[in-house]
C-alpha cells in the first residue's frame, strides 16, 4: 500500500467534500467536522487563505484517505482516516501537531465517546481544557415544522447576488456588533465570498423581511443531496425583532424546504435551549484537547 502526501489547493476542494461526507454517513462521531462545516469554513470571511497551501492530504492509489486541517486559521485543527487506514493516524497527527500549531499550541475538539482517538491524543501528551463543542440533532419526521409570522413580515429566499448589502447589515446587527455597519470594498467582496460557496443552495437560506425591505432574521442550511443530513449555520435575529418568534420561523421555513429536498436528519452546533425548543435532542459532545509548544 503506497501512501501519498500532498499539499491541498483548490483543485481539491471537491474531493475534501466527498471525503468529509462518507466520513460523517458513515461514523456520526465526526459530524462536527462534517462537509458543510468545511464549506461554510472555507468560504467564511475569517478563514486565512494563505495558510490553506498546509492543509495536509493523504491518498491511497488516488484515493484521499486522510486529512489534516486546521479551523479558521493555525491553532485549531481537525483529522481523520478513512476506515481501514487508521495506521496512518500517527503520521497524521504529527503533522497536525507540527504544521498547524500557533503560539499557544494547539486545540483538537474529539467526541468524548471516541475512546480510540482519545488514547491516540493523550499518548502524545495531548491535555484535556475546558473549551467543549456540543452537537443537537434534529429529526425532521418526529416535529412540525409549522409556524406563524407577524403581520407585515414576509419570509423569502435569500438573493446572493442582489442583497449583499442588506446581508452584511443583517448579519452585523443580528450578531450583535457594535458601531456603524462596514460597507466598504474589501468587506462586502468577503461577504461576497461566503454567498459563493460552491454548494449553496438559496432555497434553503431564509430571511424574514419586514415592509421597508430590511431583513430581520436569517437562518442558512447547507445540504448535499449525497447526505440525510443538513448543518445549520447561522440563524440570527437584529435585535429590534428579538422574542417575536422570526428565528423560529425563518428555521423552520428553511427545514420544511430542505425536507422537501430528501434530507431526513438537521444537526447543528450548539447548546442553546433555542434549538431544543424546536425539538432538537442532544447528539454528542466535544472536548477540546491540547498540545502544549
Amino acid at each position: 500500500m503506497k501512501i501519498v502526501f500532498r499539499n491541498f489547493d483548490d483543485s481539491y476542494y471537491d474531493k475534501v467534500c466527498d471525503f468529509l461526507i462518507e466520513l460523517s454517513n458513515d461514523d456520526r462521531r465526526h459530524i462536527n467536522w462534517n462537509w458543510a462545516r468545511w464549506e461554510w469554513m472555507f468560504f467564511h470571511s475569517e478563514f486565512n487563505r494563505d495558510l490553506m497551501d498546509k492543509i495536509g492530504l493523504w491518498y491511497c492509489n488516488e484515493e484521499l484517505v486522510g486529512i489534516a486541517t486546521y479551523d479558521h486559521y493555525f491553532g485549531e485543527a481537525f483529522f481523520a482516516t478513512k476506515q481501514g487506514f487508521e495506521e496512518l493516524e500517527k503520521d497524521i497527527l504529527e503533522y497536525t501537531t507540527t504544521t498547524f500549531s500557533n503560539e499557544k499550541g494547539l486545540g483538537i475538539a474529539v467526541n468524548d465517546k471516541d475512546t480510540h482517538t482519545l488514547d491516540l491524543l493523550r499518548s502524545k501528551k495531548f491535555v484535556e481544557n475546558d473549551l467543549t463543542e456540543n452537537i443537537l440533532e434534529l429529526t425532521l419526521d418526529h416535529v412540525s415544522l409549522d409556524y406563524v409570522i407577524l403581520e407585515g413580515i414576509i419570509l423569502k429566499n435569500m438573493d446572493i447576488k442582489k442583497d449583499l448589502f442588506k446581508y452584511q447589515k443583517l448579519l452585523w446587527k443580528g450578531f450583535d456588533h457594535e458601531g456603524p455597519v462596514p460597507v466598504d470594498e474589501i468587506t462586502i467582496d468577503k461577504k461576497k465570498r461566503m454567498l459563493s460557496a460552491r454548494n449553496m443552495n438559496s432555497f434553503l437560506h431564509i430571511v424574514a423581511e419586514n415592509e421597508e425591505g430590511e431583513y430581520v432574521a436569517y437562518c442558512g442550511l447547507w445540504y448535499s443531496q449525497k447526505t440525510d443530513y443538513f448543518y445549520v449555520e447561522p440563524v440570527c435575529t437584529i435585535p429590534e425583532y428579538r422574542q417575536k418568534g422570526l428565528g423560529k420561523a425563518v428555521m423552520l421555513e428553511a427545514l420544511k424546504r430542505g425536507r422537501s429536498l430528501g434530507a431526513e436528519n438537521a444537526y447543528v452546533n450548539s447548546d442553546s435551549s433555542f434549538y431544543k425548543s424546536v425539538g432538537f435532542q442532544q447528539h454528542s459532545h466535544y472536548t477540546f484537547h491540547w498540545h502544549n509548544n
